[in-house]
Order: structure tokens, then C-alpha cells, then sequence
């Protein structure tokens, strides 16, 4: 047998050895066993029922780690790109991917975990160099330093122990200690070195339910009395709320001591973490589906209708919009100007696209301000444009309903039959199709009986930013120069009448539009932050951080203190 590698079927079979004995790899197989502190979390949503007088704080299902998150903690973890995102099974998606009520686990998906982790431990004990990944991310866990030795398991058991504990981001208990060094003593027997028989250990605890899953465990998993998480889980969430990864040391210290229960530390906390680099990954994840960003990155353009868009400007887009989006979240702008703000960050093809003057190539992106009248707020920002167009026109309704669903929470019903299209016996490639009135189309389609009551809630929006092409650049007219001037105005269902987007914008910045805005943002967060869908015992804890971020002044790193601070985000219950 090959001393450097034991056979998959043994790592295998331990790995499934620790699943057995430390929680269930799957929802079908009757949810966790006990942990360290208790029983493990179940399954369900907020479950079971509080008693009588005490609000429901909910509970959350155990987690697995989505596509991003693992290749995220496998890279602060060993230091290798896990490329789950690229070659994984897609992620099940809630309103976000990662809604842990979402989430199973089948055979393929296991397989992929296991071959990875069998991939990864091989490269990580391949490099042994001093400042290699073995010694940075392994042994280098120990100080003072030790060399493994296969007649005593002193220094192993020092290793091990420092490396399991930080993939499964808690304390080992005795029995998971033994277990391990029990793996490493039987792949000893088999054949290993002591520095194989960890790199075996390695491998295993990254096939393991524990690294896999974010496990909180309820000291009695029939009672819906709300408890509070202990440090180490409340560490996790906040470390996968900002990062979508694993704790640091920082946030692995302040468990071990308790001081991350403390408020003040809590929130500081969120301050350090999100000047970070790594709470580019909270951006991209939150805002990029709250936003549209990752539809955008899939948006089929047709090139007969807008010659001029490229990849490059694809990718500026997206880029713009996180960057629009992180102005709220830790500049200095409140969501009450979301719409308003006329603000644009823009790189050198981005300038060129949007008619603005031309900036540094060298610089990347700059921020711009009131560059241009007509284009302010999100719903002037060229990816929200484009990726809710057809590829080859504009669409007033479709538009109008994103900013509805999306940015106002208000839900639209399905019409009770589906109306014809507008461009059902026309190719997308057709000039006259891809220049045509839409304005003087749907008015057509809104004569129809079935459509009038849909589209009158939602074309008034839509039909404010006719504008913008179907990949956001501005035009005064359909077709060529001389042709009609394009009539953006529209008087919103509750009366508010508009001629530009810029007035439009102003409108949905006051009174109960606004109120509709902050509280779409706050329960959108809210969502993501607890990894599940909000309930109606939610309520209570919505009222009371929406109270107190509207004491703060509206910004987006405000409002995600409030919902940390809060007893949904820092406690749970067992299910009945």
C-alpha cells in the first residue's frame, strides 16, 4: 500500500463514522445527535410554540455551509480556493442561498464534499515548506512548536486538537478528541507516518458534519423556551453574517473569554469586521441578490439591438452597483436617499457608456457626483436598468414590478390569465421590434380587460424611466434623432404625478413610500441575517429594530447592529 495514501473507502467511512456520532448529514435522516451542549438544533423554521407571554424568538435550522461560504472557510481554514462555487451543485435558494431551511445534502453533493476535502488535504501536506500551507494553517497552530511523533501522540494530539476545533469552530469535548486521535492511530496501523496519519484527520474533519454544518445545539431540543446561543455560536453567526466565513482569532478570542455577549463588543465588532476586506463577501452575497447583481451577471443582451455592450461594460455595471450599494452600508449616506442620491461610480468604460466626462483610466473607478441631471439613485444605475429590460428592449412592466417586489416589498399577485406578448410573432432581431413606442404598445395591452388592473400598478414606474435603453444609456426619443421624444411621465396608483426620473425618485423618498422602502430594507436584512424566512412571530423583533434604527439616522451598518443586538439574532429555542 502506498504509505502517503489510504484508500478513499477508509476515509470514507470514517468521515461517515463522525457523522454518526457528532449529527445527521442530512434532513431525511432525523436531525442531529447530541453535541457538546446539548442537543443539536432542529430542522425547522421557528417551530414549536413559546409559552404563554413570551415573544417567539425562532430558532434556525442546522446550517450547512452554502457554495460561497465553503469555499470561503476552506480558504481562511487551509488556504485553498475549494472552487465549490464553480463546480459544485447549485445552492437550494430561499430569498437568499442561504436560507438553511433550504438546504439537503444528497449523494452528489457528499461526494463532492468528500472528494475535495480528499484533494485538498493531499495539497495542503504537499507543501512543507516553512511558510508552506502544512506548517501555516497546521502545525502551525501549536506554539511552541512540536515535531508528530508515531510512538507518542503528544505533539498529534496538540495538532489535532488546534486544527479540529477551528474547522468545527468550537471547543472539542473529550470524546471528539479521542475520536480523532483513534483515526490517526488507525491510520498509523494501516501504514502511515505521523505527519500522514494527521494529514488522514485533516481530510477527515473536512468531510465532517461538523465543518460542513453550522450546528447550534438546544439544551432541551422539545422546549420553546428562548436561550441564549453560547459564544461560539453566537461567533459564528456574526462571522458568517459579515464574511460568509469562518471566526477569526479576534472573534475566536472573544468567545473563549464570553466578551463577545457583551453589546458593546458585539457591535464594535461589526464596525472592525466590516472594514475588512473580507465583508466584500456580505456586499456581493446580500446585495448582489437583494440588488439584482448576480442577475445581471447572467443577463443576455442581443448584440443587433446594442452594439455597443461588452463584457467589460457587463462587469462595470455590477461592479457600480455593489459600489453604490456600499455607500449605504458603511459611508455616509442614509437609505432615505436610495433613490435620490446622484452619485455613480464609474470606470473608464462606464464614463464613456453614460456620456459622462472621461476619468483616469489608471484610477479604476471614482465616485461622481451630479454628473449628469437626469440620472440619480439606484433605478438610474445602468445595471438595474439593464438586467430588468427584455435582450433587446425596454420593458416598462418589468421594471416596474422589480422595484415594486424588490425595493418596496410590496407583492403582486399572478394575473388570473396570463396576457399575450407584446412581441410574441417577432424576432428579437428585428429593428423595428427593438425601437419601437413601448409606451404606445402597452397602452394597447392595457385596453385589454384582464391586463388594465395589473399593468396600472405596475407600468407607472417603469414607464418613468423609458429614458434608459435596454442597457441604461440615456435617450430623448425611440429610434433615430428626429423621431418622437419619449413621454416618460406616469402618475403612480396613489396619485403622485411625474414627468423624469428624477422626480420619480423624490416621490418614492417620501411619506409612505419611504416608510415602504426602509422597512423592505430592514426585513430583507433581518432575512438574511437570521438565515430563514421571516415569520409572523417575527414581528415584535422587526417593530423593534426598525424603532431603533430610525432613531440612527437610516444607514445600512445602523440597522445590521440593531438586528445583531437583537434577541432573534442572539437566541434560539428548540422545536416541539
Amino acid at each position: 500500500m502506498n504509505a502517503g495514501r489510504v484508500p478513499s473507502k477508509w476515509l470514507l467511512s470514517t468521515a461517515l463514522t463522525l457523522a454518526a456520532c457528532t449529527g445527521a448529514i442530512s434532513r431525511e435522516s432525523g436531525g442531529p445527535g447530541p453535541g457538546p451542549g446539548g442537543a443539536a438544533g432542529s430542522a425547522g423554521g421557528t417551530g414549536g410554540a413559546p409559552p404563554t407571554g413570551t415573544p417567539d424568538v425562532g430558532t434556525v435550522a442546522v446550517h450547512r455551509l452554502n457554495n460561497l461560504e465553503y469555499d470561503n472557510t476552506m480558504r481562511d481554514l487551509v488556504g485553498v480556493d475549494a472552487m465549490a462555487q464553480a463546480t459544485f451543485q447549485h445552492d437550494e435558494t430561499g430569498t437568499f442561498d442561504n436560507d438553511a431551511n433550504m438546504f439537503t445534502l444528497n449523494d452528489a453533493r457528499y461526494a463532492q464534499y468528500f472528494t475535495t476535502a480528499d484533494t485538498i488535504g493531499e495539497t495542503v501536506f504537499a507543501d512543507t515548506a516553512a511558510t508552506g500551507l502544512r506548517q501555516t494553517y497546521v502545525y502551525g497552530l501549536v506554539t511552541p512548536a512540536c515535531t508528530p511523533s508515531s510512538t507518542d501522540m503528544t505533539c498529534s494530539s496538540k495538532i489535532i486538537n488546534a486544527f479540529a476545533q477551528k474547522a468545527w469552530r468550537r471547543p472539542l469535548s473529550s470524546a471528539d478528541l479521542q475520536g480523532l486521535l483513534q483515526l490517526a492511530t488507525d491510520a498509523m496501523n494501516l501504514g502511515e507516518s505521523a505527519d500522514g496519519a494527521i494529514k488522514q484527520v485533516v481530510k477527515t474533519v473536512l468531510a465532517s458534519p461538523p465543518f460542513l454544518y453550522r450546528i447550534e445545539y438546544d439544551p432541551n431540543p422539545g422546549s420553546a423556551t428562548p436561550h441564549a446561543l453560547d459564544p461560539y455560536e453566537l461567533a459564528t453567526r456574526l462571522s458568517y453574517l459579515a464574511w460568509s466565513s469562518m471566526p477569526d482569532k479576534t472573534l475566536f478570542d472573544l468567545a473563549a473569554t464570553k466578551q463577545i455577549l457583551d453589546d458593546t463588543v458585539l457591535t464594535q465588532q461589526i464596525d472592525r469586521m466590516l472594514a475588512d476586506p473580507k465583508a466584500a463577501s456580505f456586499t456581493q452575497s446580500f446585495a448582489g441578490q437583494w440588488l439584482g447583481g448576480r442577475n445581471m451577471k447572467a443577463h443576455q443582451v442581443e448584440p443587433t439591438a446594442f452594439t455597443t455592450f461588452d463584457e467589460p461594460l457587463r462587469a462595470a455595471m455590477i461592479q457600480e452597483e455593489l459600489m453604490y450599494f456600499d455607500e449605504f452600508l458603511t459611508g455616509a449616506l442614509p437609505m432615505t436617499k436610495f433613490f435620490t442620491t446622484p452619485e455613480n461610480f464609474v470606470n473608464t468604460r462606464l464614463a464613456k457608456h453614460y456620456g459622462l466626462p472621461a476619468v483616469d483610466a489608471g484610477a479604476g473607478f471614482v465616485k461622481v457626483t451630479s454628473a449628469d441631471p437626469n440620472r440619480v439613485g439606484f433605478m438610474g444605475l445602468g445595471s438595474f436598468l439593464t438586467f430588468t429590460s427584455y435582450s433587446y428592449r425596454t420593458s416598462p412592466t418589468l421594471r416596474g414590478r422589480w422595484v415594486l417586489e424588490n425595493l418596496l416589498c410590496t407583492p403582486i399577485s399572478p394575473p388570473a390569465v396570463m396576457p399575450p406578448k407584446l412581441d410574441a410573432n417577432a424576432p428579437a432581431t428585428d429593428p423595428n421590434v427593438q425601437q419601437e413606442n413601448v409606451r404606445a404598445r402597452l397602452e394597447m395591452h392595457r385596453q385589454m380587460a384582464p391586463c388594465s388592473t395589473c399593468h396600472a400598478t405596475l407600468d407607472p414606474i417603469g414607464l418613468g424611466l423609458e429614458n434608459f435603453d435596454g442597457i441604461g444609456a440615456y435617450r430623448t426619443a425611440y429610434g433615430a434623432p428626429g423621431s418622437p421624444p419619449i413621454d416618460a411621465s406616469g402618475m403612480l396608483p396613489t396619485g403622485e404625478m411625474f414627468s423624469s426620473l428624477s422626480q420619480l425618485a423624490a416621490i418614492l423618498s417620501s411619506g409612505t413610500h419611504l416608510q415602504q422602502l426602509t422597512d423592505c430594507a430592514s426585513s430583507k436584512l433581518m432575512t438574511y441575517a437570521l438565515s430563514r424566512e421571516l415569520a409572523p412571530t417575527d414581528q415584535l423583533y422587526l417593530d423593534q429594530i426598525r424603532a431603533s434604527w430610525t432613531s440612527q439616522g437610516w444607514g445600512l451598518k445602523a440597522l445590521m447592529k440593531d438586528i445583531v443586538l437583537n434577541d432573534t439574532f442572539r437566541k434560539r429555542h428548540g422545536t416541539m
